[in-house]
């Protein structure tokens, strides 16, 4: 090859080199991981998630491991080649809900909008005392009716990866608390003998399973709904056996519940349902991408001097 030829490849190489370390590095300060705020609309406790990159999906390897050590024959039986392949990804630094969204905050965004759901069957379960279940996480909701919540309040559904890095942390563990099996200290999961469904509880319910960042019950509870269709990672080596069920039919759930299988709780496990779908088991959670200059703020301020006193005794 040419040594002109090269020479323009080298410095072409060294540009891109240098704009990816310049994509890595925040603009602006940034709060310090988990940092909690107070959401000024809906109320909701939200963790910080910094930029920068974290480890997406697993590999065969892992996902057989993973499924073998849960008393799957492989990964196959879990539906592991949906997470392919492993890699590096970057987010942007933003805010999530520390908590799945709850019956309380639904009804003040019904009081507050006058939405009125397509769905006919309640979110939460018949209440004996006003307010019962206010702590509980709200249920039954609509892809689409999620994004409405999160656009009241100027947030938005989590993306596949915002959720995931929330869920994991940047080392690539299995599980929000890592790679320790499940027990019931750990989340709200199905019987974990029998394998039966168990009850959905009040949210935050199960604090030895927090994430690095402080988030709770993104293993179990209920499942949350994310902002992305379900399709295919780019480059997974299994793209083909997907498309059958996959291609632009069902928005992504992640997270697990309390009504389906072990193998539901990993934090790279992907499950979906048809935007027109939902179920007794289903909810979401919500996040926020802060504007340049908020941690210089007197709103940021505010927003931690209010989480500050919630947790204080």
């Amino acid at each position: 090859m040419p040594i002109r030829l090269l020479t323009i490849l080298l410095l072409l190489l060294l540009q891109c080199a240098a704009l990816g370390v310049r994509g890595e590095e925040p603009t602006t300060p940034e709060p310090p991981a988990g940092t909690t705020i107070v959401h000024p609309v809906d109320g909701a406790l939200m963790v910080y998630v910094p930029s920068g990159w974290f480890i997406m999906g697993m590999d065969a390897d892992e996902a057989d491991a993973h499924a073998k050590s849960l008393g799957y024959a492989d990964y196959h039986a879990i539906a592991a080649e949906e997470w392919f392949p492993r890699r590096r990804e970057f987010t942007k630094g933003y805010f999530i809900d520390k908590h799945e969204v709850t019956v309380a905050r639904w009804k003040a965004f019904v009081e507050a909008t006058g939405f009125v759901s397509p769905w006919e069957a309640p979110k939460w379960p018949a209440e004996e005392e006003p307010g019962m279940y206010d702590r509980f996480p709200v249920t039954r909701v609509l892809w689409a009716e999620a994004q409405k919540y999160a656009n009241w309040c100027g947030k938005q559904l989590p993306t596949e990866k915002q959720w995931e890095k929330a869920a994991r942390g940047t080392d690539g563990r299995i599980y929000p608390w890592g790679n320790s099996p499940l027990t019931t200290e750990l989340g709200v999961f199905v019987d974990l003998t029998t394998r039966k469904r168990t009850s959905m509880q009040p949210v935050g319910s199960k604090p030895a399973g927090a994430s690095p960042y402080g988030a709770l019950d993104m293993a179990g509870n209920v499942y949350e709904w994310t902002s992305d269709w379900f399709e295919p990672y780019p480059n997974n080596p299994e793209a083909e056996r997907l498309l059958s069920y996959t291609g632009h039919l069902n928005g992504v759930l992640r997270g697990g519940s309390f009504y389906h299988g072990t193998h539901t709780y990993s934090g790279a496990k992907r499950f979906g349902f048809k935007p027109d779908e939902t179920y007794f088991h289903v909810g979401f959670r919500t996040v926020w991408e802060p504007p340049p200059g908020y941690v210089d703020s007197a709103a940021y301020a505010d927003a931690k001097a209010a989480a500050d006193a919630i947790s204080a005794p």
